[in-house]
């Protein structure tokens, strides 16, 4: 005795089809994985690079800040200085070096902004998500001055941090005769320190 089968139609063949296919193999998923594991810590990876680059950013337009500062003290036979200012006006002994700074001819060396000043350069918000730290491990300074002489005073460190913290933290160094030097380590040749509480 025959029995009839029907041929299975067009739709039918479809849903078999991708129910088949809606299974993963061991090996496909081990793959899919191991491609998601590469995948995140290249991310991870990129965005150090980013921060490293940012930070190299700033450091090398502290130095050019710095050298011009210098060479305009020497030029003009006056004292420069550069102070903390966070509207990009007036020295604010409340701001911070990361807000901004004002570079201007400081001929009676007050370290303050008089009317009579003037302004050489401006420097506003341009350290994004990095703190900026003029001083010592006990000493915090919110003003830089140079000579005409070519020396600067307070001769300190300009540290700057991230929220890395300090394994990836970087130094300006004004040496005894004024001139800027990056490093990695203090100027005793010991670890940089950032804030614990840096966000």
């Amino acid at each position: 005795m025959n029995l009839y089968l029907p041929k299975p139609s067009s739709s039918t063949r479809g849903i078999r089809h991708r129910l088949m296919q809606a299974g993963y193999s061991l090996y496909e998923l081990i793959i899919t994985a191991a491609i998601a594991s590469m995948l995140g810590v290249s991310a991870i990876g990129m965005t150090s690079t980013v921060q490293d680059a940012r930070m190299t950013s700033g450091v090398n337009q502290l130095m050019a800040e710095l050298n011009l500062a210098r060479s305009e003290a020497i030029k003009r036979g006056t004292a420069v200085s550069l102070c903390r200012s966070s509207d990009g006006k007036t020295c604010t002994d409340n701001s911070e070096w990361h807000d901004g700074w004002i570079m201007f001819s400081d001929p009676n060396e007050n370290h303050r902004l008089d009317g009579d000043e003037e302004i050489i350069r401006v420097q506003q918000d341009s350290l994004e998500n990095m703190e900026l730290r003029y001083g010592g491990e006990k000493a915090s300074y919110a003003y830089l001055t140079y000579h005409p002489e070519g020396y600067a005073r307070p001769n300190a460190t300009f540290t700057f941090c991230d929220r890395r913290g300090s394994e990836k933290a970087k130094a300006v160094i004004i040496n005894a005769i004024g001139r800027p030097r990056s490093s990695t380590t203090s100027s005793e040749n010991k670890p940089l320190a950032c804030p614990q509480a840096y966000p």
